[in-house]
């Protein structure tokens, strides 16, 4: 998609609800793949330094969905994230701990941030996410053909001229990264550079 479809469709989220504007957004920033952003939870925020760590990814099995860690390495990461996509996940932690007190619960500080359920006690399962896509892209007038995934190539593509391929591929969790691995802490202005960079194309 282009930045112009992806802004629509970030503006279309925030019309629906602070959950949807917030995953969308997160998967726009960041490039991490639909389960990734499932299996977040708030203890993986770094609200001082404006990271989220991805540790692990919610996948779709018959009947329902499994918590796993990654297919390697590479798969668990930090990802520096900008200014606007942290506002949109206070928004979101604020829209949480109302459900969560309407429902008289108190929300689980390692709970899931894309969770259904007050407490934050369970994931999303990545087809509903995939749903509420669907319905902020037809909100949005954006094509059909673009998917939650393409938002990952929409990272991929604008991050060409900023960054480093091997700070990308770190960025992104590519599993052909290998050395670029030992050096997250050598490139770690290197992915702000790049948080930032999307920040700003994403308004």
């Amino acid at each position: 998609p282009s930045a112009e479809e992806v802004r629509a469709l970030l503006d279309a989220a925030r019309r629906v609800d602070p959950r949807a504007a917030a995953f969308i957004r997160v998967i726009a920033a960041t490039g991490m793949r639909r389960g990734e952003a499932c299996a977040l939870r708030w203890s993986d925020i770094d609200w001082e330094v404006g990271r989220v760590r991805v540790d692990e990814s919610v996948v779709s099995t018959h009947g329902g969905s499994l918590i796993k860690g990654p297919k390697s390495r590479a798969g668990i990461r930090g990802v520096a994230v900008d200014a606007g996509t942290l506002e949109r996940l206070r928004e979101l932690r604020v829209d949480r701990e109302t459900f969560a007190a309407t429902c008289e619960v108190a929300l689980i500080d390692g709970g899931f941030l894309f969770s259904s359920e007050p407490d934050g006690s369970a994931p999303p399962h990545p087809d509903s996410m995939s749903h509420v896509f669907a319905r902020v892209r037809s909100d949005a007038g954006v094509a059909s053909d673009v998917h939650l995934h393409s938002l990952r190539h929409f990272q991929s593509t604008e991050l060409d001229p900023v960054i480093s391929e091997a700070q990308k591929q770190a960025r992104l969790g590519w599993s052909t990264v290998h050395m670029a691995r030992h050096y997250t802490d050598a490139i770690t202005e290197e992915d702000r550079r790049a948080a930032d960079h999307i920040g700003k194309v994403l308004g």
